[in-house]
């Protein structure tokens, strides 16, 4: 809180300053003006005395002694003062202020002993004969080397002090009206010098409250101008350190807020500070609920809490990483890294990241899988492969009717592992990332006819009929070689999988703004355990019900891709003994 303004203080110093120096210089006037005065009155006296002394020279006899008394009351008129002659012997002769026969004798007075001694006595005390204070002057009247008289003036010290008093008066007077004066004056300047503070104080304020565009502006050509221009720099650094660190602090909150991965920021308590989107999702919370929480509300796994708990207490300052699974609000595998941010050998904060990796080990466990399944895939007609061609060379060559079933076998075998290399090989063209495919306008009609035309004797050999079902032309915009493979794998597998006699319908039709391509056969259908794994590598339905159908098992995945590589979609109906129904959905050309 300011007590005093500095405008107050410079007044107030301005006013000490003018009145200690007003107290000195009228000091070191008055005291000598009234010295001047006294020793100008006793200067006048002295001449007075002198003029008395000459007119009162011719009465000293004892013939006109008498007259002098009358003589001083005419001249008390004149000169204004108390006038007392005394004769050498200290007998008063005239005085104007008493009757002399009143007087005592004089002689004994200190300015009458010093004019008697022949020197003009000077004396200030009090008068027993008026009862005041007087100044008093005796000149001694010298005739023939001797006093014969002494002529006294004296004036009342009160009227002397009246005349100084009126000058203190005076003085006192110029004293106040210079006091004024002053204290105007040292308004105005302090004014003039406090108004460029006042208005750097408001524009500094209105900065600190955020108004970084504010300036400061001095019509003063000293110091404040320097200030004033050194805070215009410094306002126009710290808009740009706040213009960097707000584009940093946005940047920072886009990245926390559009990164794929959860992030949960604490400090040295333990306290949460920052949690973004992607951990709100992966803890089933939300922000306003667990900021300025602790940590070990939302991270419920121990291993974890304890790896964090061990930077926190000063273990060790190195980045954490643990996998661990959560099961609330889903199952996922998360892999969390905890890495402090240290400042001066002391823990700031640590920022726990958590990656989301359960879509990495399916992928994983699917590799490991279809590395399993081609392995064995491979394996049986290699085998049958390697297992006959022993037995030819072991001596089956001799007896030509076996051997030729041999030959037969082994040539079905090597058929057999060309079809899974080619629909491996097809499987990973399909699958390659970053590869656009190249589309081109499709007659649906025409690309269903021709794959039905291309199967058409596998199908007459189980008397199966295939039924083509389109009203009208329909156009699609995708690639031509890669839909008449799916098409062709789900009109094969219907063959496979239906009983002699059965049938397969195909049909096409628009909804909405997509078409809608359906594969009906009277198979024998997929049990519904299956239904959700029917489109996975080498997955086969109870092989037991399918060990004398031939496939690689990659048919349905294929097809599976192709679809999404177009932006579609593909679901399976099906019932067991009643038969099956694949439905693709795919955007129409528009």
């Amino acid at each position: 809180i300011v007590k005093f303004r500095i405008r107050t203080k410079l007044i107030l110093t301005y006013i000490f300053l003018i009145l200690i120096s007003l107290s000195i210089l009228i000091l070191a006037i008055l005291w000598p003006l009234q010295k001047h005065y006294v020793s100008n009155v006793e200067k006048d006296l002295q001449r007075n005395a002198y003029l008395v002394s000459q007119i009162i020279h011719s009465y000293l006899n004892s013939e006109h002694e008498a007259g002098i008394d009358s003589r001083l009351k005419e001249l008390e008129e004149k000169i204004n003062a108390r006038i007392t002659i005394i004769k050498n012997t200290g007998e008063v002769l005239g005085e104007t202020h008493k009757a002399v026969s009143l007087m005592e004798n004089h002689a004994n007075r200190p300015e009458v002993k010093t004019a008697l001694a022949g020197q003009i006595g000077t004396a200030i005390r009090y008068s027993d004969t008026l009862d005041t204070n007087h100044l008093y002057v005796a000149l001694p009247i010298i005739e023939q080397d001797m006093v014969q008289a002494v002529v006294r003036l004296s004036l009342p010290i009160l009227s002397i002090q009246e005349t100084i008093g009126l000058f203190r008066v005076t003085l006192l007077i110029g004293f106040i009206v210079a006091m004024l004066v002053a204290i105007a004056i040292s308004i105005l300047l302090a004014r003039s010098f406090t108004k460029p503070i006042e208005e750097i104080s408001d524009t500094t304020k209105k900065i600190a409250q955020g108004n970084l565009e504010e300036k400061i502006y001095t019509n003063s050509k000293d110091e404040l101008t320097l200030l004033g221009q050194s805070i215009n720099n410094m306002t126009k650094a710290l808009k740009g350190h706040i213009n960097e660190i707000t584009t940093y602090n946005q940047s920072l909150e886009a990245i926390l807020k559009h990164m794929a991965s959860g992030v949960i920021v604490i400090d040295c308590l333990g306290t949460i500070k920052i949690i973004n989107p992607e951990a709100e999702g992966i803890f089933g919370v939300k922000e306003q609920e667990v900021l300025g929480q602790p940590y070990h509300k939302v991270i419920r796994n121990y291993n974890l809490l304890e790896n964090i708990n061990k930077i926190l207490n000063y273990d060790r300052w190195d980045t954490k990483i643990y996998e661990f699974s959560t099961f609330y609000p889903e199952k996922i595998t998360l892999r969390a890294s905890a890495t402090p941010i240290v400042n001066n050998n002391k823990i700031e904060q640590i920022v726990i990241v958590f990656h989301d990796i359960t879509t990495l080990r399916k992928l994983e466990k699917v590799k490991t899988d279809f590395v399993a399944n081609a392995s064995h895939e491979l394996r049986t007609p290699v085998a049958s492969i390697k297992g006959f061609a022993e037995t030819l060379l072991d001596g089956a060559l001799e007896d030509r009717e076996v051997a030729l079933r041999f030959v037969n076998i082994i040539d079905q075998e090597a058929q057999r592992l060309t079809r899974l290399i080619k629909d491996l090989l097809d499987l990973s063209r399909i699958e390659m990332k970053g590869q656009a495919i190249e589309k081109t306008s499709i007659d649906l009609k025409e690309l269903l006819a021709s794959s039905i035309a291309y199967l058409e004797n596998q199908a007459q050999e189980k008397d199966i009929s295939i039924f083509l079902e389109i009203d009208k032309e329909i156009q699609l915009q995708g690639n031509k070689e890669m839909l008449s493979l799916a098409f062709l794998n789900l009109i094969e597998n219907g063959i496979k999988y239906t009983p002699t006699g059965g049938r397969i319908k195909v049909a096409a039709y628009p909804k909405n703004n997509n078409v809608l391509i359906s594969f009906t056969d009277t198979g024998m259908g997929i049990p519904k355990e299956d239904s959700s794994r029917i489109f996975e590598r080498f997955y086969r339905v109870n092989k037991a019900r399918t060990q004398d159908i031939k496939g690689t098992g990659l048919g349905l995945s294929i097809v599976k891709h192709i679809v999404e590589e177009h932006q579609g979609q593909i679901e399976v109906q099906s019932e067991v003994g009643k038969g099956s129904k694949f439905i693709i959905t795919l955007p129409a050309l528009s």
